[in-house]
């Protein structure tokens, strides 16, 4: 396995690529796709199935802009806010058609899913019941406005810092936490919702 790039080959590759060698791209995307590809599915929700090829796109998007990259902010930070942007994008051009759920399905499925939430072991019964909570949860997501759904993926399954996240949105730390808030508010209420659906 790969070790780890540091700082310093990040802004050996972007200071190469800015100079012309298309191959030094190559190193930041092996460095970030897994990432991307979890930010854009998170944010795309029901329509995640399309994160491959918006992946893709937001990558080429990145090496064309890579020029203007002055690094103000990190690197991955101007990637995530181009990823963001094109996956709003894609929303905006065909808006998702709301899918029909399986609310007995999910009711029974919130109860493992607020049981990882609350910080218990997801694996305790095995792997299984981790998969069923994992999809719980996108699919609580997909029920959520876009902006709150982004802020969600963006701190709780990246683990960005406010501030990451605020440049990544070009929106300021106390709006992040008080958008972060509001997010977490609307998951608890789609979570109960589901979780009071009986058979």
């Amino acid at each position: 396995m790969e070790s780890a790039p540091t700082p310093h080959e990040e802004s050996a590759w972007i200071t190469r690529c800015k100079a012309g060698d298309p191959d030094a791209f190559e190193p930041l995307v092996r460095k970030f796709a897994a990432r991307v590809q979890r930010l854009a599915g998170g944010i795309l929700g029901e329509r995640r199935g399309e994160a491959e090829d918006a992946v893709q796109e937001i990558f080429l998007k990145a090496y064309l802009a890579l020029p203007k990259f002055r690094g103000d902010a990190q690197f991955s930070t101007w990637l995530y806010r181009i990823a963001v942007n094109h996956c709003r994008d894609i929303l905006r051009r065909s808006p998702p058609s709301p899918l029909p759920l399986d609310e007995n399905l999910l009711a029974a499925e919130e109860l493992r899913a607020g049981a990882t939430l609350a910080g218990e072991d997801e694996t305790a019964d095995g792997g299984e019941n981790g998969a069923e909570a994992a999809e719980t949860l996108r699919r609580l997501l997909g029920g959520l406005k876009e902006r709150h759904r982004t802020i969600l993926v963006m701190r709780e399954l990246e683990e960005m810092s406010y501030d990451e996240i605020g440049q990544a949105l070009n929106i300021p730390p106390g709006t992040v936490r008080s958008r972060l808030n509001r997010a977490r508010a609307s998951l608890l209420r789609a979570s109960e919702k589901y979780g009071r659906t009986g058979p």
